[in-house]
């Protein structure tokens, strides 16, 4: 018996689903169980980056603020504009 990481999670799909999610995973190079698992950690843990990209930003970073932004894309947790002259915005 094979060396398996993780459980199995069994589930009823209709034969179509099946097929169109096998047929996905060839044309990505991907086991139909690999298919299923990046589509279960899309849904629960959202987009990640694209395959090859690395993450450089660690838990404690706080996303920066530039001068440009306007009000609506700012975040509540972003540090606070100073703007170059010292003075609060």
């Amino acid at each position: 018996m094979a060396n398996r990481k993780g459980v199995f999670i069994g589930a009823y799909v209709p034969n179509e689903l099946k097929e169109s999610l096998r047929r996905r995973a060839a044309g990505e190079h991907r086991t139909l169980s690999q298919e299923i698992t990046r589509i279960l950690v899309e849904a629960v843990h959202g987009k990640g980056l694209p395959a090859g990209s690395v993450d450089r930003r660690g838990d404690a970073i706080v996303p920066r603020r530039r001068a440009t932004d306007p009000p609506i894309r700012r975040r509540a947790e972003d540090l606070p504009y100073i703007a170059p002259d010292g003075k609060k915005k």
